[in-house]
């Protein structure tokens, strides 16, 4: 495909994020997944299945557009790219999913479908980027960006793992998380995912990997926000002194 369409293509969708956000940050429209999950969006899938093929998508598109433009013969700058992100969703896909304690709670397959729609032009955009080498190169900016999605990472799986461990199989009652970042936050897992994708960005900037950066922030802000307001109305004892996603700041 020409880089300049695609070019394109990709600062619209990037528009697309910001109406996104807007809606869901200034009219408070709530995902009802996970700890919002409600009964009248429709039919339901498992939460574990659920997030398995919302996620499953993004490496397959991001492999088919590395491979359709040339990737497989492209720099090492690229390849490294391409295996951080693949690292990244091996572990939100085949692993996080299926270690979800309660296998009863369903999700909205309205859900799992815009979220496979809006991991799939993602996918398909950073993996033409990549492959056809559509970014910019600092070595500084690249090593910055290695080091951010790295701790982004570690961020964001120590988190899952207290939250995943925070009640046995076959428990569906909510705990209040504790230790680790979650003594300064209410959601260090969504720090975590936010700083690990700034990073992707500074090791291959572009509109595509800006554009994911930017859908990113327009889903986890409110998402953060959200999670916070709940854990404030559920429990009377939650440390008001936790910020919401950005530490001593926000």
């Amino acid at each position: 495909m020409d880089q300049q369409l695609l070019e394109v293509i990709g600062w619209g969708w990037i528009n697309v994020a910001l109406i996104t956000f807007c809606i869901l940050f200034f009219f408070k429209v709530v995902a009802p997944f996970g700890r919002h999950t409600r009964s009248d969006w429709g039919s339901v899938i498992s939460n574990t299945w659920g997030w398995f093929f919302m996620e499953i998508i993004s490496p397959i598109t991001l492999w088919t557009g590395f491979i359709a433009s040339g990737g497989l013969e492209s720099s090492w700058v690229a390849k490294v790219g391409i295996t951080f992100w693949t690292v990244h969703y091996i572990n939100r896909t085949f692993i996080f999913p299926f270690r979800m304690s309660n296998k009863k709670k369903k999700m909205p397959l309205v859900i799992v479908g815009s979220a496979m729609f809006f991991n799939s032009i993602n996918g398909t955009l950073n993996g033409y980027f990549l492959g056809g080498g559509w970014f910019y190169f600092s070595l500084p900016l690249f090593v910055i960006g290695v080091v951010l999605f790295g701790v982004g990472m570690y961020i964001n799986i120590m988190s899952d793992n207290i939250l995943l461990n925070l009640r046995k199989p076959g428990e569906t009652h909510y705990v209040v998380p504790k230790g680790f970042l979650f003594n300064r936050l209410s959601s260090p897992n969504l720090f975590g995912e936010i700083v690990e994708w700034t990073g992707f960005f500074l090791m291959v900037p572009s509109v595509a990997s800006l554009s994911f950066l930017v859908w990113t922030l327009a889903n986890l802000i409110p998402r953060a926000r959200d999670h916070h307001e709940w854990y404030l109305k559920t429990f009377k004892d939650y440390p008001t002194h936790r910020k919401v996603l950005i530490p001593e700041i926000w």
